[in-house]
């Protein structure tokens, strides 16, 4: 039976299944370059370690010449394997890459399984935490558009800080408002900033008249 050929002319190699796609593994790709190819060498060196993180590069050489290098980088408190084994990953990442930039076993990706790994997990964190903020949102939304409606400024200001601090939650309920309900808040806003420069005036000139009586006090004070 006529084997199979991947996009680049070479050999379809045997793959497993790794989130939406097809991964084939270090190993298998180790095999097939040790089977091919002659006179040829793959040495990697820690290019940083300090205990914690790591940093590793592959070099290939075939007949003494270079052919392709790959590099990878890990921390041992990036997964539960790294505990204990993020040298290792660190080392087998670092050749699957080199054996990628050879164009083996890399019918979709020159990544290795512990990077797409990290890119679908992190994928997926994301998207939780995108409906997770969606969420909360339009909770917020539609407490922020009551308040509004009914002109409640304690609802308003509870809503307000329910999103402060939270710039991606309070962005969402901000563009999820009606043009009447955008202009409330721009109206009550500089409201508010009048308020504040009113009570801050009140302020100055009550410190002030204080400092003149305290000041004819003392002046009295000294006369007697």
């Amino acid at each position: 039976m006529e084997q199979q050929l991947d996009k680049y002319g070479l050999p379809l190699l045997e793959s497993i299944p790794l989130g939406k796609s097809e991964y084939v593994m270090v190993k298998t790709r180790l095999q097939y370059f040790r089977k091919h190819y002659e006179n040829a060498s793959i040495d990697t060196d820690h290019v940083f370690f300090d205990g914690e993180s790591i940093m590793c590069k592959t070099k290939i050489h075939i007949d003494g010449k270079l052919v392709a290098t790959g590099m990878a980088y890990e921390e041992q408190d990036a997964s539960l394997v790294n505990k204990t084994s993020f040298v290792e990953c660190c080392e087998t990442s670092s050749v699957g890459r080199a054996l990628g930039m050879m164009a083996i076993g890399i019918d979709q990706s020159v990544d290795t399984a512990t990077t797409i790994g990290a890119a679908i997990a992190q994928q997926e964190i994301m998207e939780r935490q995108e409906t997770l903020i969606n969420y909360k949102a339009d909770n917020l939304s539609a407490q922020l558009m009551v308040a509004i409606e009914n002109d409640d400024e304690a609802g308003i200001a509870e809503v307000e800080n329910d999103y402060r601090g939270d710039t991606p939650v309070a962005e969402a309920v901000k563009a999820s408002l009606a043009p009447e309900h955008v202009e409330y808040m721009e109206e009550r806003k500089e409201r508010k900033l009048i308020e504040r420069r009113e009570k801050a005036k009140a302020k100055h000139e009550g410190n002030v008249a204080h400092a003149k009586a305290f000041a004819d006090k003392q002046k009295n004070s000294e006369a007697e």
